[in-house]
Order: C-alpha cells, then sequence, then structure tokens
C-alpha cells in the first residue's frame, strides 16, 4: 500500500457556485495532498475555471497500484460531486493521473 496524490481534470456542464464548491470540499476532506512523502506547497484541492466549465480536483488516496489509486479517487470525485448537488452527466471526470507516491 502507498499514499498516491491523484489529479483528476474535468468539465461541468452547469458553473459551481460557493455553496457547492464547499460541499466539494467538505466531501474530500481527508483526502487533502497536504502530505505525500513531503510538503505540497500551496496546492489549491479544487480548482475551478467556472468561464471554461473545467475543473482540476487533487486528492490523496491509500491504494496498492496506479490503477486502484485512480479509481478510489474518481470515486471520492463522484460522491464529493454528488454531495454538491450535481447529478449524473453534469459532471465529467477526465483520465486521473498519478502526480505524487509515497510507498513506505
Amino acid at each position: 500500500m502507498g499514499s498516491y496524490v491523484i489529479t483528476i481534470p474535468g468539465t461541468l456542464r452547469r458553473p459551481i457556485d460557493k455553496d457547492a464548491k464547499q460541499a466539494v470540499l467538505a466531501a474530500v476532506r481527508g483526502t487533502d495532498p497536504e502530505r505525500v512523502g513531503a510538503e505540497v506547497p500551496d496546492l489549491d484541492v479544487l480548482t475551478v475555471d467556472n468561464a471554461e466549465h473545467t475543473f482540476v480536483l487533487r486528492l490523496e488516496v491509500e491504494a496498492a497500484d496506479r490503477t486502484e489509486a485512480g479509481a478510489a479517487a474518481l470515486a471520492v470525485a463522484s460522491r464529493a460531486f454528488g454531495r454538491a448537488g450535481y447529478r449524473d452527466g453534469e459532471v465529467t471526470a477526465g483520465e486521473p493521473v498519478v502526480t505524487g507516491i509515497d510507498i513506505g
């Protein structure tokens, strides 16, 4: 098992307002990539560009390998956007990318 920082790009079918963004952040609390091997300075968990309808979500997950980590991060992202009021089809997640690893 290891800790993976996974970056998930995606698109939104409708803009994300302040309350929805706070709901997403509350839902992913505990998966914040504060540390994976070393400090990650000034890394926002959720970056949104409402004008372009895009987002980037960065999560830390525990997993056996990259594939499992990507799947776990996508599941967390799906639940988080669901709790923020987004329905199926309103959020499209791109391919998860491993951007940090601490296997110990």
